[in-house]
Formats: structure tokens, C-alpha cells, sequence
């Protein structure tokens, strides 16, 4: 033991295996270490130190069996925890089972000095006539709340106070005045309300009583706000802990305050980004490092046809064999994964892909990729994928009325004034010779213009996409066709009264553009005789439809007509209706011509701008069908088949 001609003996211990030297933080003090409980016990016996000094990270570390060995060996000999990193838990278990002082080093700016004051103060403490520190009267029990944890108190690096049995504060540290903006003695005496809020006196005080529910000898957290001198609410977490008198009586609460004002912010914002999170309307992935996914939103669900909790957990190569992803969407992450890890900048990278939803619509994503990263270390990604199916249509429909609109002007500067000038020059002619002929050249020129206006006028009311689509009757819609075509002495024979899945009016005028085309190339070439044996309907004179299949007219000298146009289905490889074809029996398409027939400016045999199956094209696109051009059945004439349709036969 201590005399007056010797420095005090201490034993350390370090028991949270935190690799700390307490001899060194206690130069100038005769140091023994020892490594376990046991050890400490033979210490005790062989040495009689002053004081036991150990280490602790948790509140239920090895060093609570040490102060219960400390105390079946001699109840007054002091214990001084230290803390290489502390919490407020660690400092209430301290103050449970009442160690004579606590030590933060991690809070403190001279670890050393903080220490060598506390062992002093313990060994003080320890060495006088002290008592009320195991005495056993009432009146010396009274009284411990403010002196019994005084060195405690004085040498924890955390804020932390001592009340009495009716919630006034009998002793404070310095860190806590710091807390609440107050000098060190000023709140002596004063109730806890001076400090806090009502409703967080009712929070520690239900505390309290669960704990002396309990039997005593535990903890508990909970939170709290401090009113500062300043009048600021600072929220806070307080470890409590009874304090009860020599005869087990309760006498007050001891508390620990951490500050988490910063903490109440994160968890702020993380509730913020969890709403945006589960709000957005985006897909959002976050993957590890390995490509697992931790978290996804309940938007991925609705995108993949997959409950959440059947994403979370599994690889995106799981995920590529369960067909949620696609081979395209994995390889263009991977990549830009790649591009991102060898870049220097911390822009996301993005790209485009292509999925096809559950119920077999293909939309466009826009995926946006951002790397996660520790110290410069990958832990993953984050990935949104944002549907721009509709954006990307829009863009492309703006693209196809920009080309529309050059087209036009095209139109306007070039073809039209041709004809326009050969009208002028003409009549000029007309007037200035009295010559009638130049007239005919003249009504030739104003037929031309009024054909390509027709044409303008077909181009500009169409548009590229379709808004309503209905089940209609193909025979009925081809038929309204064939009635506003000027088709001479042409017959027409509709092969199917199904019903397909279009815009009427569209559908007509792609029959209209069809029929139209099949007459005038159709009626310049040798027509071949029909051998498909269908039958075909002579009106008299008229183009109205007859009560038959075939319909048409024919010559008023009974001869066949000069061209047929049969319109039946399409059927896929498996024998299934996929679409329906126009056919007509004259001349054909050479195949080296078939590439660009649908290209605008392909000029027709009258004059026009060879708009029509530019239009007809269009409205396929439209549709999302799709369209090319054959042979007729016979081998000879045109077909143009448009398949992809949605076909329900009667």
C-alpha cells in the first residue's frame, strides 16, 4: 500500500485487448501488468496495490468480472475503467457497478494527464475517512449521491450528472456544463426541468421505473432534449442508472449525455432519401461489390414481374438465368462498371437498353450507374433506370416531322414551281400568239400541280403514330377504300372478312395508297389473265361495290379488267393469321427497285411526288407492323404484305 515515502502501486489490466500501455499513460506511478482476472487476484494478494486500472469497450466486458473480483477481496480498494473509445453506455454500466473513476481517452486532449488525475483522485477518495462510501447508516446514505460518484463523475470525458431522489441536480462535470451553456456550479440545487423538457423528465423518469421495477443492477438509453443556457433544444440520448443508498433505497439517478444532433440529422435525411427512394418513379438498384443486390424499390416489382423480396440477395448473373434481366442490359452495366473503375471522374454513367416488361411490351430505359465507394475502396453501385420509351417515341416522331417538314419545302421550292412555271410560260404564249394549243399544255400543268398538292395534302394530315386502335372488319375497311379510288375498270376480290386490330381511318388510307398504286402501274404493263380462280364481279358502268366478294368494273364491251387487286391473310410459320397482303396481277416490281420504293420522291407514272407508299410505310410504322414487297401468288405482279398484325378470324 501507499505511504508517505512511496508512490502509489497500481495494476493494470488491459481486458478489452484495445493494445493500450497504461504504464505509460501513468508515468511516475509503480505499475504491475497483468493480463486476466486471476492475474489481478494474485496481484492483490502478492503486491496490495493502491488501485486496479483496467480497460473496457462494452458494457459488458470483461472488466465487470474484475471489479467484482476487486470487491470480494477488499470493498474499498478503487477501480478506474478506461475507455479507449467510450460510449454513454459504457459510462451508466461504470456507474453501476460503481468503479471509482471513468476515463474516456478517446474524449480527452492529454490522455495521460486525464488518467494520472483520475487514479490520484480515486486513490484519495480511497485512502480518507470516507464512510458514506461503505457506510451503513441513513444519514451517510443520504448524502451519496452527491460526494460517492463525485470522482466519477469529475473524470468521465462525457457529459454526465447525478441527481437526488426528488430530480435536483447535486453534481455535474465540466463537459456537461459545456452541454447546456452553464458555469460549473450554476444548476447545484436546481431541478432537472432547468435543463430539459417536460416530456423528456416523463421519458427519463418511466425509465427509472422500469429499471427499480426490474431489481436494479441494469441501464437504460433513451432520448432526451437539453434546453441550453441559450434557450437551444438539443436533442440527446441519456444513459441512465439508479442510485440507491446503503440500505437499497432509492436516492437518485445518475445520467450520460451524448449529443446527437448529428445523428437526428443523417437519420433525417436517410428518411428523406427512403420516401424519394420509394416514391420515385424510376427503378433504383444498389448492388455490392460482388453484383448482389442489397435494396431495391418497390418500382422493380411493377418493371420485372418479381416481388422485391425475391430480388434482394441474389447476383445479376442469378438474376440474368432467371430472365429478369437481359444478356444486353447485364453486358452494358458491366461495361460501363468498367469505364467508370478506370475513369477519374465521378459523373455517373449512363446508357440505353431495351427490356421486355411482363406483359410483353418492349419499353427503353435510360440506366444511370454511380460507384460506391469506402477510402477510395469499390463497395458497388447504384443503379436508375428510367423508362423513356415515350420520350424516345416523341424524338423520334419530331425527327420524322422535321424530315416532313424539309420534304415540304422541297416540294414547294422545287416540284411545284415547275409546273407552275410551265403553266405561266404557256399561257404567256397563248395570249401573245392567240394560239389555243398552248392551252392544253397549260390544263397538263395545273393536273400535275393538282396531284402533287394531293399528295401534300395525304403527307400532312397523316401522322406517325397511332392513338386508338379497335378491331375492325378488313373486308368492310378495304372495301371503303376501293370505293374513293379512281380505279377505272380494275376489279377488286377481298379474300377475308376478319377482324384486325388498327386505326380505321389509317388502315383505309393504306388500302386507299395500295389500290391506288396497283392501278396505275398495274394498267400500264401487260396484265396477265387471273389464275387464281376467284371470282370477279362486272358492274355496268359503275366503281361501286357489287353485293359479291369481287368487285369492280368492267369493260362496257364485256372484256376482263385491265388489272385485279385480291387482298387476303398472312399467316406466320406455324400457320397462325399474322397480317393481310394487297396483290394485284400486273407487271411487278423488278427486285432491284424494291429497296427504295418506299422512300419519298419515288415518282409515279402520273406525274405525282411517288408519295403514296411513302405513306403507306408510315402508317405501318405507325402500327408498329411491318411491311415487304413479293411476287403475287403466280409469280407474277406485286404483293405487299403487312404482317405483325393482331388478326381474330370470324
Amino acid at each position: 500500500m501507499t505511504t508517505d515515502d512511496t508512490v502509489p502501486a497500481v495494476v493494470t489490466a488491459d481486458l478489452a485487448d484495445a493494445v493500450l500501455d497504461l504504464g505509460n499513460l501513468l508515468n511516475g506511478y509503480e505499475v504491475e501488468r497483468v493480463a486476466t482476472v486471476s492475474a489481478i487476484r494474485r496481484a492483490m494478494a502478492d503486491t496490495e496495490p493502491d488501485c486496479i486500472v483496467v480497460t473496457g469497450k462494452s458494457p459488458d466486458g470483461a472488466w465487470r468480472r474484475c471489479v467484482d473480483a476487486v470487491r470480494a477481496v477488499d470493498a474499498t480498494l478503487p477501480v478506474v475503467l478506461v475507455a479507449p473509445d467510450g460510449s454513454e453506455r459504457l459510462a451508466a454500466a461504470a456507474v453501476e457497478v460503481d468503479v471509482a473513476a471513468y476515463v474516456n481517452l478517446a474524449a480527452e486532449s492529454d490522455p495521460s494527464g486525464r488518467l494520472a488525475a483520475a487514479v490520484e483522485a480515486a486513490n484519495e477518495w480511497s485512502s480518507g475517512d470516507h464512510s458514506a462510501r461503505r457506510g451503513s447508516d441513513a444519514e451517510a446514505g443520504s448524502a451519496r449521491p452527491a460526494d460517492y460518484y463525485r470522482t466519477l463523475v469529475e473524470t468521465a470525458g462525457d457529459p454526465m450528472y447525478v441527481l437526488d431522489a426528488d430530480g435536483n441536480l447535486r453534481l455535474y462535470n465540466e463537459a456537461m456544463a459545456e452541454r447546456v451553456g452553464y458555469e460549473d456550479a450554476d444548476l447545484v440545487g436546481e431541478s432537472v426541468e432547468r435543463f430539459t423538457t417536460p416530456d423528456s423528465v416523463a421519458t427519463a423518469d418511466a425509465a427509472i421505473e422500469r429499471l427499480l421495477a426490474n431489481g436494479g443492477g441494469t441501464h437504460e438509453t433513451v432520448e432526451i432534449d437539453l434546453l441550453t443556457a441559450a434557450d437551444e433544444r438539443v436533442p440527446c440520448e441519456v444513459s441512465l442508472a439508479p442510485v440507491r443508498d446503503d440500505e437499497g433505497a432509492f436516492a437518485g439517478s445518475v445520467g450520460v449525455v451524448r449529443d446527437i444532433t448529428d445523428r437526428r440529422a443523417r437519420e433525417r435525411e436517410l428518411e428523406r432519401y427512403k420516401r424519394i427512394f420509394e416514391t420515385v418513379p424510376d427503378v433504383v438498384f444498389v448492388f455490392d461489390a460482388d453484383g448482389v443486390v442489397e435494396t431495391t424499390n418497390e418500382r422493380a416489382t411493377d418493371v420485372f414481374g418479381i416481388d422485391r423480396a425475391d430480388l434482394i440477395g441474389r447476383s445479376y448473373t442469378d438474376l440474368l438465368d432467371a430472365d429478369v434481366f437481359g444478356r444486353e442490359a447485364v453486358d452494358r452495366y458491366l461495361e460501363t462498371v468498367a469505364r467508370l473503375l478506370d475513369s477519374d471522374t465521378d459523373a455517373p454513367g449512363r446508357f440505353e437498353v431495351t427490356l421486355t416488361t411482363p406483359d410483353g411490351r418492349e419499353r427503353t430505359y435510360e440506366v444511370h450507374v454511380t460507384l460506391r465507394s469506402v477510402d477510395g475502396e469499390f463497395r458497388g453501385t447504384v443503379g436508375v433506370m428510367r423508362d423513356i420509351t415515350d420520350r424516345t417515341r416523341r424524338q423520334a416522331e419530331l425527327e420524322r416531322q422535321n424530315e416532313r417538314l424539309e420534304r415540304f419545302a422541297s416540294v414547294v421550292s422545287h416540284d411545284l414551281r415547275n409546273p407552275l412555271e410551265v403553266a405561266r410560260g404557256r399561257l404567256e404564249l397563248a395570249q401573245e400568239h392567240g394560239d389555243d394549243r398552248h392551252l392544253e399544255h397549260v390544263d397538263g400543268a395545273i393536273d400535275r400541280m393538282e396531284t402533287i398538292v394531293d399528295d401534300l395534302l395525304a403527307l400532312a394530315r397523316q401522322g406517325t403514330t397511332v392513338q386508338d386502335t379497335q378491331l375492325v372488319r378488313l373486308d368492310r375497311v378495304a372495301r371503303a377504300a376501293w370505293e374513293v379510288v379512281d380505279t377505272g375498270d380494275a376489279a377488286l376480290t377481298v379474300a377475308s372478312d376478319c377482324t384486325v386490330r388498327a386505326d380505321g381511318s389509317r388502315l383505309q388510307q393504306l388500302f386507299e395508297n395500295c389500290f391506288r398504286n396497283a392501278v396505275e402501274h398495274g394498267s400500264t404493263g401487260n396484265r396477265n389473265s387471273q389464275s387464281s380462280g376467284d371470282a370477279v364481279e362486272h358492274g355496268s358502268t359503275s366503281s361501286r361495290t357489287g353485293s359479291g366478294d369481287a368487285v369492280g368494273q368492267a369493260d362496257t364491251d364485256g372484256s376482263a379488267p385491265s388489272v385485279s387487286v385480291r387482298v387476303g391473310l398472312v399467316f406466320d410459320d406455324d400457320g397462325e393469321p399474322d397480317g393481310f397482303y394487297v396483290e394485284d396481277d400486273g407487271p411487278g416490281i423488278p427486285a432491284d427497285q424494291r429497296d427504295h420504293l418506299f422512300e419519298y420522291g419515288t415518282a409515279g407514272s402520273n406525274g405525282g411526288m411517288g408519295l403514296g407508299l411513302a405513306i403507306v410505310k408510315d402508317i405501318v410504322d405507325a402500327h408498329d407492323w411491318r411491311i415487304r414487297i413479293a411476287d403475287g401468288a403466280a409469280g407474277t405482279g406485286a404483293r405487299f404484305e403487312i404482317s405483325g398484325v393482331t388478326v381474330r378470324e370470324q
